[in-house]
């Protein structure tokens, strides 16, 4: 039985081939948002109505912590 993974995938930090339940030992750095970054989107999540609001406020966070 051959037990390589049906499907690779790459790091997008340092290009490894990866799969799901592979240990993967690349360590980017950790990005942080300022504490007014923070309050803002605390606030957006706090008056949002929809999940789909919601949703969209979190893909904002990430879209801004991978700017810096």
């Amino acid at each position: 039985m051959n037990n390589e993974p049906v499907a690779w995938t790459s790091c997008l930090d340092c290009g490894k081939r990866v799969t799901g339940d592979s240990i993967h030992t690349c360590s980017p750095q950790l990005k942080t948002l300022t504490d007014e970054e923070i309050e803002d989107f605390t606030v957006r999540i706090y008056n949002c109505r929809t999940g789909a609001e919601a949703h969209e406020i979190v893909l904002a966070i990430l879209r801004k912590a991978q700017e810096k």
